[in-house]
Order: C-alpha cells, then sequence, then structure tokens
C-alpha cells in the first residue's frame, strides 16, 4: 500500500479534493488530506510515513527541500490562474502596482502579465516564510499597494494591513494533482513488488552475492554473502583488483572454514568502472550439484556408462587398441571408428570419453541409422516452436546442446543423409549449430566420436558422403580388429560371457570342453563380440549339464553358420535358407535391422 498526504492551504480544499480521490483512486494508495500552511514544524509530523506528497507554494518547496526522498507531487497553478488573480486586484483594489510572490515553483513572465493587464507587475519567486516575509515588506515600502499571494503570503499580509488575492486551486489542478498522485503510487507499488522479488531471489540463491560501488561501499548483498563474509569488505579486498581489470578474475577464498570460489566482475557505465559484481560459490556445494547433475544425465541416459576397464581381453591387437585409444582420450580431436559390426565401438566410445577431461560432462549417443533425415536434422540440432506439425511448444534443444561441453557419440555416422551433413560439416568447423526453423545461430563446444561399419572411402567415391564431413571426423581414426583376429580374447570373453548370464539364471557356469574351445576358436563370427555374447547366453538357456561338448556347441551354431566350412552364411544364402523374419535373420548374421536392411540392397537381395 502507498500512502500520501495531500496538503490544502486551505480547508474550502478538503471536500472538493476529497470527491475526486473518491472518484478516481483504487486500492494501491490511500489519501489523507490535511489543512497544513508550509512551515517546517507543521509539515515533519504530517509527512513521516507517507511515501507521496501533495502540494503547492511555500509547502511543496519546503517538502523538496526537507524531505528530497518523498515523491512530490505539485499542485501546479496555471499563468490564468495568476492572471484571474491580477484581474480580482484591479477590480477590488484598483491596483496600481502589483508584486506577485509565489514560490520557486511557480513560472510567469512578469511583463507579459503586466501588457495584458495594463498594470505593473513585478514577480518575486521565494523558497520558504520567512523569504517570503521579508519579499512582502520590502516591497510594500518601495510602493507596491497590492499582493498575488499564497496562503503563507496571505497570513503575513493580514497580520501588516497589506491588501492581497490569493491564488486559488482550480478543479483541473484538483484532478491533475490526483491523478498524477495516483499514476506515482502505481509505479512505486510496482517497482517495489520488482524489489521484493529481486530481493527474494538473491536471497534464495545459494551463492553469495554482493555488489560494491567505487569506494568499496556495499551497494547490495544477499543472505549468503552476508554469512559468508559479513559487512565489511576487509574479508575480499581484492576488489580493488577487480575494479581495475577489464575482464574480472576469480580466486579460491575460505569462509566459516569452507573452501569457496570467489568470482569478481566488473562492471561499466560508459566506459567507466562503477563498481564490482562479487559471486561466491560454495565449492562443497557445487560437488554436491554436480553429482545430482551427474544423476540427473545418467536417468536421461546422457552420461557415459563404460570405461577402458570394460574392455575385456589380452591379446596383442586389443591392447594396441586401448593404447591408441588412452592417447585419443587426451585431446580434443574428432575420433572416427572403424570395425565390423559387434566389435564394440561404442564401447571405445564411452570409454574415450570416461578417459578424457571432459568426462564429467554429457556424454550423447545417437545412432544415426535409426532415424530418417527431417527427424534426425530436428533430433541432432532441435528445432524452434512452429518449426513444423507437431514441434512441441517453446522448441525443443538438439542433441548437440545437450551435448554442450561434452562428447557426441554419433553412431553409423554413414547413414547421414547429404542435407544433414552439411549441418554437421558446419558444426566442426564453426562449433554453431541453428536450430530448424530458427535465425539464431548458438555456440556449443562439443567433441565428436563416429563410428562406421562401411567403407566411408568407397562412400566419399560414390559420392554418397561429402569429402570435407569425412577428413574432419577422421582426424583421429581408431580401426577395431574382428573378434577372429584376437586369438585366445574368444575363449577369456566366453567365459566372461557365460559368467554373467549364468549369475543372471541363477545357474552354475558350465564348463566348455577342448572341443567347445576349437569351435569357438575356429569360428568365423561375423557377429563377433556381439554374436559371442549371444552365444554363451544360448548355451545358458539350452545347457543341462555343466559341461558344454563340441556337440552341444555345434548344435547352437549350426543354425548360424555352414558346419563343414567353419564360416558364416552370406546373406544370400540366409535369404535363401528359409528364415523368413528379418529380425530372425538379423540375429542369425549377429547384426542390427538397419544394417540388414542395408546390406540386403547392396545386395539386391529381395525378401
Amino acid at each position: 500500500m502507498i500512502n500520501a498526504l495531500v496538503c490544502i492551504p486551505y480547508l474550502e480544499l478538503k471536500e472538493p479534493y476529497e470527491r475526486c480521490i473518491r472518484r478516481y483512486s483504487d486500492k494501491d494508495i490511500s489519501f489523507e488530506v490535511r489543512h497544513i500552511i508550509g512551515i517546517h514544524e507543521a509539515l515533519e509530523n504530517a509527512v513521516m510515513g507517507k511515501d507521496i506528497v501533495v502540494a503547492r507554494g511555500i509547502t511543496a518547496a519546503t517538502v523538496a527541500k526537507e524531505w528530497p526522498s518523498k515523491h512530490l507531487i505539485e499542485i501546479e497553478l496555471t499563468g490564468y490562474d495568476v492572471l484571474h488573480a491580477i484581474i480580482a486586484c484591479r477590480e477590488k483594489y484598483k491596483s496600481k502596482n502589483i508584486a506577485i510572490i509565489y514560490a520557486e515553483t511557480l513560472r510567469c513572465d512578469e511583463r507579459m502579465l503586466s501588457d495584458l493587464t495594463g498594470i505593473p507587475v513585478t514577480v518575486k519567486k521565494v523558497s520558504d516564510e520567512i523569504e517570503t516575509r521579508a519579499a512582502i515588506l520590502d516591497y510594500a515600502a518601495a510602493g507596491v499597494d497590492t499582493f498575488v499571494v499564497g496562503r503563507t503570503g496571505a497570513e503575513i499580509c493580514d497580520k501588516n494591513g497589506l491588501a492581497y488575492v490569493s491564488v486559488d486551486v482550480g478543479k483541473e489542478a484538483i484532478e491533475r494533482s490526483v491523478l498524477d498522485a495516483i499514476t506515482a503510487a502505481r509505479t512505486m507499488e510496482y517497482e517495489r513488488s520488482k524489489s521484493v522479488l529481486i530481493r527474494q531471489l538473491l536471497n534464495d540463491n545459494a551463492d553469495g552475492e554482493i555488489a560494491v560501488d567505487t569506494e568499496g561501499n556495499i551497494v547490495e548483498e544477499n543472505r549468503m554473502a552476508r554469512e559468508l563474509v559479513g559487512s565489511s569488505m576487509e574479508n575480499i579486498p581484492e576488489w580493488r583488483e577487480a575494479l581495475a581489470s577489464e575482464t574480472g578474475f576469480e580466486r579460491v577464498r575460505m569462509f566459516n572454514n569452507l573452501p569457496c570460489i570467489v568470482r569478481y566482475v566488473p562492471v561499466f557505465q560508459s566506459g567507466k568502472p562503477i563498481g564490482v559484481n562479487i559471486v561466491i560459490q560454495n565449492s562443497e556445494r557445487l560437488r554436491e550439484s554436480d553429482s545430482k547433475i551427474r544423476r540427473e544425465l545418467k536417468e536421461r541416459g546422457f552420461v557415459a556408462r563404460y570405461s577402458f576397464s570394460d574392455i575385456k581381453g589380452e591379446s596383442g591387437k586389443l591392447l594396441e587398441m586401448k593404447e591408441k585409444a588412452k592417447k585419443f582420450s587426451q585431446v580434443l580431436s574428432s575420433v572416427l571408428i572403424t570395425g565390423e559390426t559387434g566389435t564394440g565401438k561404442e564401447l571405445f566410445a564411452h570409454s574415450i570419453h570416461s578417459a578424457s577431461p571432459r568426462a564429467w560432462e554429457p556424454f550423447v549417443a545417437v545412432n544415426c541409422a535409426t532415424l530418417p533425415g527431417s527427424l534426425l536434422e530436428s533430433e541432432l540440432f532441435g528445432y524452434v516452436e512452429g518449426a513444423f506439425s507437431g514441434a512441441v511448444r517453446g522448441g525443443k534443444a538438439g542433441l548437440f546442446e545437450i551435448a554442450h561441453k561434452g562428447t557426441i557419440f554419433l553412431d553409423e555416422i554413414g547413414e547421414i543423409p547429404l542435407p544433414v551433413q552439411s549441418k554437421l560439416l558446419r558444426v566442426l568447423q564453426e562449433s554453431e549449430i541453428r536450430r530448424v526453423g530458427d535465425t539464431r545461430v548458438r555456440h556449443v563446444d562439443v567433441r565428436i566420436i563416429a563410428a562406421t561399419n562401411v567403407d566411408m572411402k568407397a562412400k566419399v567415391r560414390e559420392g554418397l558422403f561429402r569429402s570435407d564431413l569425412y577428413y574432419r571426423l577422421s582426424v583421429l581414426d581408431l580401426h577395431l580388429a574382428p573378434l577372429r583376429e584376437r586369438g585366445n580374447d574368444i575363449l577369456l570373453l566366453a567365459d566372461m560371457f557365460l559368467e554373467r548370464y549364468a549369475s543372471r539364471s541363477g545357474r552354475r557356469k558350465p564348463v566348455l570342453s577342448r572341443d567347445a574351445e576349437n569351435i569357438l576358436m575356429s569360428y568365423s563370427w561375423p557377429g563377433n563380440i556381439r554374436e559371442l555374447r549371444n552365444i554363451c547366453e544360448k548355451i545358458i538357456v539350452l545347457s543341462d549339464g555343466d559341461t558344454i561338448s563340441g556337440c552341444d556347441l555345434d548344435g547352437i551354431l549350426s543354425a548360424g553358420s555352414d558346419e563343414k566350412e567353419g564360416r558364416a552364411l552370406s546373406i544370400e544364402e540366409l535369404a535363401s535358407s528359409g528364415i523368413v523374419k528379418k529380425g530372425a535373420l538379423a540375429d542369425a548374421l549377429g547384426i542390427s535391422r538397419t544394417t540388414l536392411w542395408r546390406r540386403m540392397k547392396e545386395s539386391n537381395v529381395k525378401h
């Protein structure tokens, strides 16, 4: 609620003012109308607790001088009001020489008034009662016979037997002053509400925030800052250094035995420093927040789930691949991982991110072959509201924005359509993305790891993949050897998978016979590790004894292999073998349905 005081110079104004207030006022402002003439003693108690003061003449001048923090609304007198008073002087007193003694706020031209009335008119501006008394007495001694004054001047003229006419407040002046007060009250109420919101926002902030001027005086601070620092800037003297800097800096300080990160940001106006904003962050809380963010990212799937310790094997080729990948993890260049399906490309991508300086940032994986071109574009780069039919209200951030500061893994990169390739190239070249339907460019800091099981150079030669994008993606290249080239890793992995699935099923892990081991070692593994994992799961489900013989394993492998030659069947052979469902056919080959569809298309196999 805003409280307003209306100071009326004579009681006859009380009823007109109250009537006008009833007509226009609302719940945002409370008016009090009081008969007060502008002396300090009479005003002091009246203005206490008031936000707005409506007054005229000497009263208004006194308020402006003594209480500058009060919002003053002056009852403005027009030139017509003064002219009307001069004419009244002439008619009532036959005046020959008139002096207008009024507050500094009155604006009128004495030459113009003299010309209009035909009477010499002198205007004297005063600022208080003392000046008013002195001016009236001096002009009377100089021969002025009539005065135009306010109520303070009228009292002085009465006491000294001088002729005068008071300038009355008209209906228009009353209405204008009330409306001005209401407008000011609404503005003040809005600013108060905004101030409360800002204050609440600052106090709810878990970081300490302080604003200081160039002298080190605290202009604003929140509750957390007071708890950490107190009320003296002596505890953070670096503000002086920040004031002289252009960009600010950070320091680590101890407050209340807590390590805190203090960020100093100089504030400029018209090129000159006007103060420093200081943000104090509790490092313990930052760690808690970071853990919370990590948990949320994990729940949403935007975190690396594997590390190099999850890549099992002891063969020379595997150790060589891991060593190379570990070196790649320490730089930010793009990585292209190639290899047959099922060789662990995604596992290596996760591990590279987990070992990198970005390990605590998001890891976003997307299979580029599972989405059509238009949908892939909106998923990668996001879209704005109304970009297309079905776009969610407010738009949506793309995966590149979600992966900001982290890594994005683009699996089956060779399946990206050419239009999307152009936008992806821009990300690599300029670190910028533009949402679908947007004109605004957004900066992103994302490392790209891509993977494919196709011959990318062949795709480039055929015009199906941009050469400039290919070279940008393959700054660092990592080729994963197929399982059949990793020797005893086959048995090591088989033992690990058997242990895993036996434990999940609540069964004892079976032992592989020598014949079964020989079969595993001689099999070509077209589906690589994925196929080996599936076979091990089938062994646990289908086996009854504690030992897996070569005959048992032959029976499990026979559905997906040519037993006589120990090799995987081709797509053409499987397509004619009676397997009619693409899902079963893909499982037999140990590949995804998308890859199966692409290979069938490349081989002109109709099924």
